[in-house]
């Protein structure tokens, strides 16, 4: 009886985290403010930086059916990188080397 009841807290943990986990739009809004927030949040200072500096961004979004993770490369390095699960996102800056 304990082992089921454990199985079904374990369902509905894996449910809830299918249902809520943020959508690739959603994932993208969040690493654009964490960006605006680590330039001070200006956002046309930002573009304009991205334009004349020559700074491509690329995204890749990945569901991994209870989360999602989002990682932005800027010129082969990895810039940030967000997990996301029940509605919260979860974002970290790689070290340098």
């Amino acid at each position: 009886m304990r082992m089921l009841l454990i199985l079904l807290l374990a369902g509905a943990l894996a449910l809830g985290g299918f249902l809520t986990r943020p959508s690739e739009e959603a994932q993208k809004n969040n690493a654009d403010a964490e960006f605006a927030k680590a330039s001070g949040g200006d956002g046309i200072g930002a573009l304009i930086d991205t334009v004349v500096g020559g700074i491509t961004r690329e995204a890749k979004f990945e569901d991994m059916l209870v989360a999602t993770k989002y990682t932005v490369t800027s010129g082969g390095s990895t810039v940030l990188e967000c997990l996301g699960a029940y509605a919260q996102f979860f974002c970290s800056k790689p070290e340098a080397k």
